[in-house]
């Protein structure tokens, strides 16, 4: 019989008071569920229950999709946008899902590649929300490639390349766009452009981007650093096969979420 497991942020559930709780839930009802670190699913399971946040959600997600094991997200966290329900209605959601009321939701990922000595897994060159090429605070120059036919060089902080999962985050704190959840599209977006022209870009899933530092610039990977694209060098940053399954249980308008947390 597969697992389940469960991951938790141990920052917001102290103990694993409520990982526990969820734990014995599933037990009781005759799978074999187990608590494991976050980034330590070494093997397929039927599903994976994350309680935290949306932060908590990107790290597992990282390593769900490889295995294409679902995630049901239970918010202990703030801003919950990846996850169905709170605490307070987790062992509800558990049990619709173990019942099949639920929905999967299929996410797209993006793949990168860029110049490195060391090899870096694919988990972790993989983003749910975005990548991010540049120097916090440092003004940088960047060329920036579709499909190898070149679309434009500026100077900026950072260049984003973001999913739509990714576009209520880090992209949308930079003045990018909000595209819907389930979209086909990724946007490009500079980071404080040092021009008044310089706007996001939307491309298709099938498209390639490639952008080329004229520094020595970081690789964040949904906001974590993942290495440096050396002068002269180019990030390669496509859609990935891989995709994110977030389970859902309850209908929750796009729209009506972006009003909740205040962003409409």
């Amino acid at each position: 019989m597969q697992s389940i497991k469960i991951i938790a942020n141990q920052k917001r559930d102290t103990g694993l008071v409520y990982a526990n709780e969820v734990r014995d839930y599933l037990i009781g009802r005759g799978y074999d569920a187990d608590i494991i670190e976050p980034c330590k699913q070494a093997s397929p399971a039927l599903f994976c229950v994350v309680l935290g946040g949306d932060g908590t959600m990107l790290r597992v997600a990282h390593y769900a999709a490889i295995y294409d094991t679902p995630m049901i997200g239970i918010n202990l966290g703030n801003l919950g946008f990846l996850t169905d329900v709170d605490k307070a209605q987790g062992i509800t959601a558990l049990s619709n899902i173990l019942e099949g009321r639920h929905v999967n939701e299929k996410r797209i990922m993006l793949e990168s590649e860029f110049g490195t000595d060391e090899i870096i897994p694919i988990q972790q060159r993989l983003s749910l929300n975005e990548v991010c090429l540049g120097n916090m605070g440092k003004l940088g120059e960047y060329s920036i490639y579709v499909n190898e036919q070149h679309m434009v060089t500026m100077r900026a902080d950072a260049i984003i390349v973001s999913t739509p999962t990714g576009s209520t985050a880090y992209n949308l704190a930079a003045g990018g766009p909000i595209l819907v959840s389930g979209g086909q599209m990724v946007v490009i977006t500079p980071v404080c452009p040092h021009s008044l022209s310089a706007r996001p870009l939307v491309v298709g899933t099938s498209d390639t981007v490639r952008v080329v530092a004229k520094q020595n610039s970081s690789v964040r990977i949904d906001g974590n650093k993942r290495g440096t694209v050396l002068c002269g060098e180019s990030i390669f940053i496509k859609t990935s096969h891989y995709r994110a399954t977030i389970l859902k249980t309850t209908y929750t308008n796009f729209y009506s979420t972006l009003r909740k947390k205040k962003l409409l």
